[in-house]
């Protein structure tokens, strides 16, 4: 059978870059998922992240199962990548459009009222506690809204919201120096920048899968005029 080495050369490495591609998806996606309390996922983020896990494992299937139909010139293995890159694609692109939408302002809001039932945060369960606290560390930072009051008195206030930075914004608590921005500013700057990260992914990613469908589907036609020229 007539088929281009172009052709064939060009999908075999872009099923190659697909399976690469996938590993990397799935072990950044999967950590994520793990430390979410480090990365602030919301429940509002989360079915992104699951739905970017669940399409970095499909990749790099596809991406082996494709290789395979390239190397054996076999139409029904081309014909299967074809449709598993097209689901996959609607599924990167609803991962850019979870990520657009976690951006709005009404989403935000949503956050901000999900936060507001955590206060106060005394009352939380420990692992919750020191989740936050490698937060306020993290972002020179002390509770959600208004500062240590969050915590609910001055005697509950941890020791990460002790002022460590002179040159950030602090305030004096009972003769410690805490500090006095309220993390809520941190937070959504990790969450634009998290939704930045999933939605630059999907549109890569994206772009790759319409030019691989496009290289399979002449790979296909051409091993069908191939077929239909030796009847």
């Amino acid at each position: 059978m007539a088929v281009s080495k172009l052709v064939k050369y060009l999908l075999f490495n872009f099923n190659l870059w697909f399976f690469v591609g996938g590993i990397c998806i799935l072990s950044f996606s999967a950590y994520v998922r793990i430390n979410k309390a480090d990365f602030q996922i919301t429940d509002e983020l989360l079915p992104a992240v699951n739905l970017l896990i669940f399409a970095g494992a499909m990749t790099m299937a596809f991406g082996f199962l494709g290789c395979c139909g390239v190397l054996q010139e076999s139409r029904c293995l081309l014909a299967i990548f074809f449709m598993s890159l097209l689901v996959m694609f609607l599924m990167l692109l609803s991962v850019g459009v979870l990520g657009a939408i976690s951006r709005t302002a009404s989403s935000q809001e949503i956050v901000k009222k999900r936060m507001k039932d955590l206060l106060p945060l005394s009352e939380q369960p420990e692992d919750f506690q020191l989740a936050f606290q490698d937060v306020e560390r993290t972002g020179f930072c002390c509770g959600f809204f208004v500062g240590h009051l969050d915590w609910g008195n001055a005697t509950v206030v941890p020791d990460s919201c002790n002022c460590t930075d002179a040159s950030r914004n602090c305030t004096v608590l009972e003769a410690r120096k805490i500090f006095a921005t309220p993390c809520m500013t941190y937070i959504f700057t990790w969450l634009d920048r998290l939704s930045e990260t999933l939605m630059g992914i999907a549109f890569g990613f994206g772009i790759l899968m319409i030019l691989a469908m496009i290289f399979s589907l002449v790979l296909l036609c051409e091993m069908n005029s191939g077929h239909t020229s030796l009847i």
